[in-house]
């Protein structure tokens, strides 16, 4: 899959679209140099996103009561320029589910593929000119 990004503005302007299987998202930086959601809004959502996915799926296969889940991403990037940027994920299990359900649900959200690949995967990207 190949997601692009095009400017989507006046030239020399910090608003861009990307397209990503036929959706649009605004991309641009945030206030006070524009509105943003901007390229760490998104890497914070993959991962919220995800995880809320892989609970659904998990539940509905194992017909575990969840309805649905609410996720709340808090970063703190202070120390980003120094490595370590961190990330709490916040979940809201919607679902007359137990205590064991709920620690298994717990479980699986840590295993999410957005999970890993932040924590476990060596990402490797290349940087290329086109003509």
């Amino acid at each position: 899959m190949t997601i692009h990004i095009h400017p989507a503005g006046a030239v020399g302007g910090m608003r861009y679209t990307a397209t990503a299987e036929g959706h649009t998202l605004p991309l641009g930086l945030p206030a006070p140099n524009g509105e943003g959601p901007d390229p760490h809004d998104y890497f914070d959502t993959a991962l919220g996103g995800c995880k809320a996915l892989t609970l659904m799926v998990y539940a509905q296969r194992k017909q575990l009561p969840l309805h649905s889940v609410d996720v709340d991403v808090v970063r703190d990037d202070s120390d980003e320029r120094k490595g370590v940027y961190r990330l709490t994920v916040k979940l809201t299990l919607n679902g007359d589910l137990n205590d064991a359900q709920r620690d298994e649900l717990l479980s699986v959200a840590d295993r999410c593929p957005v999970h890993k690949l932040m924590t476990a995967v060596d990402v490797q990207v290349s940087t290329v000119l086109t003509a």
